[in-house]
């Protein structure tokens, strides 16, 4: 899915470790097979040559991934909208080639006509996309959905203490060998060298960053987030990064994309309608501030000279 995946196990099973892993990476594959926009033989690639011809019998993860994301879609008021992979390509990402141009207001609104999540007909384990130029992008969710299955597949194992990174999302278990909390470094959204902070993270939990610092189109010497607001059409500009603590990877990916596309001034509203998430959110201005929810700013150790940038993110906010 365009990313690195590594895991990370505690020397108390070396003789399970390559057995494990091997279902891992196997787990990996599979779902490669189904979620990869990258592929055109994938499950989701077939979706989209059938949009507006026939509903497709899809596999248990694409039907799962699927109402999982109309779950998502609901929770964040349509910021979370898998159907935004039309106007994702147009914008040269997806496995398009890159953009000499930036598209324009009539080639955004075109394809804005195909973007509602709400469209998707999921019924018998089939899934219809109803009009022809429709396509689904799971890149904000089958990454976190991929690691809760490499999870349960560790602890199914009987694997106690380990680490799943699937490009920044990730789910820890039990402490690694020196037995304190795990410890995630934060990238610096604006300097790939360093990090902001470490957040420690608690067995079974698990944490995502979105950023605009990963993936981006060049245009006219200018730079594109990857990310785009799906209300509008166009890369998400005033959020540098976001990083979002939850009970399981799946919801951290997803929720780390709306509120990457929410930014600082709409999240105060959104927290107080999601399940229990924590967020902290780095806008994109100078100089740096960390804006975080008052259960990660406890996880969340600063660099000394960010210190006096951290700020508190209430619910009531907006």
């Amino acid at each position: 899915m365009g990313g690195l995946a590594t895991v990370t196990m505690g020397s108390a099973n070396p003789q399970q470790a390559e057995t494990v892993t091997a279902q891992v990476s196997e787990l990996f594959e599979d779902l490669e097979r189904e979620l990869s926009t990258y592929r055109s033989d994938s499950t989701v690639s077939l979706l989209a040559k059938n949009a507006g011809v026939n509903p497709l019998a899809v596999p248990e993860a694409t039907w799962r991934v699927l109402n999982l994301a109309h779950h998502f879609g609901q929770l964040s008021e349509g910021t979370f909208d898998v159907t935004v992979a039309p106007v994702v390509k147009l914008w040269g990402f997806g496995g398009t080639s890159a953009l000499a141009n930036l598209p324009s207001k009539e080639e955004i609104q075109d394809q804005l006509k195909f973007v509602d999540y709400r469209r998707v007909i999921l019924k018998g384990q089939t899934v219809f996309l109803p009009f022809k130029g429709m396509a689904v992008d799971l890149g904000g969710i089958a990454k976190g959905y991929a690691v809760d299955r490499a999870f349960d597949s560790c602890r199914d194992a009987g694997i106690k203490d380990f680490l799943i990174d699937l490009s920044g999302n990730i789910r820890v278990s039990g402490r690694p060998d020196w037995g304190e909390d795990w410890q995630i470094g934060v990238r610096d959204p604006f300097d790939r060298s360093r990090i902001i902070g470490k957040i420690l993270l608690r067995s079974g939990m698990a944490l995502a960053t979105s950023g605009s610092y990963e993936r981006f189109v060049e245009i006219a010497s200018l730079r594109y987030s990857h990310i785009i607001d799906p209300r509008t059409g166009y890369p998400v500009t005033g959020t540098a990064s976001v990083t979002v603590l939850a009970r399981d990877a799946t919801s951290a990916d997803s929720f780390s994309t709306c509120f990457f596309v929410m930014g600082l001034k709409e999240a105060g509203g959104i927290l107080q309608k999601t399940p229990p998430v924590d967020v902290l959110i780095v806008p994109d201005i100078y100089p740096t501030e960390i804006w975080l929810t008052s259960g990660l700013a406890e996880a969340f150790d600063p660099l000394p000279e960010l210190s006096n940038g951290v700020k508190i993110l209430t619910p009531a906010a907006t």
